[in-house]
């Protein structure tokens, strides 16, 4: 399955979280060698098959968690788009909430856009002002 723009595809990517849907989570990745993910924490995962046993582990046992994500900024042209979002997240059960920084880009093919990658991290706790003197790489 393909979406008619990477917005619906972004739209599947969070209810297929939500729900804890893996083969909903299936249908919006691009199958490519070169679809990559990073969850919060974790290493680079390249190809369909990490990607989806990184998403059924994390689905396992879990409760639907509540998630709202805001798009923060998107570029987009005729093949690919790119979309920073804010994820916030509560446990199912209530008792966590986490505030994840993303980035989904999508990939226009066969008539349709599909998720690309998915970098998830969690933002800095303390920020520094851009006038700091401190080294940044």
């Amino acid at each position: 399955m393909s979406y008619p723009d990477p917005t619906a595809a972004e739209t599947a990517f969070y209810a297929a979280f939500r729900s804890l849907d893996l083969e909903q989570m299936r249908s919006v990745w691009m199958d490519s060698s070169g679809s990559s993910c990073i969850h919060p924490g974790g290493g680079l995962l390249q190809g369909i098959d990490d990607i989806l046993a990184s998403w059924a582990a994390i689905f396992r046992d879990s409760t639907p968690p509540r998630i709202e994500h805001r798009l923060i900024q998107a570029s987009t042209d005729e093949r690919l788009a790119v979309h920073t979002v804010q994820e916030d997240i509560n446990s199912g059960s209530g008792t966590r909430r986490a505030v994840v920084l993303a980035t989904n880009i999508y990939g226009y093919i066969d008539g349709g856009w599909r998720m690309l990658a998915h970098h998830a991290s969690l933002p800095l706790v303390e920020t520094q002002s851009a006038d700091s003197q401190a080294l940044l790489h």
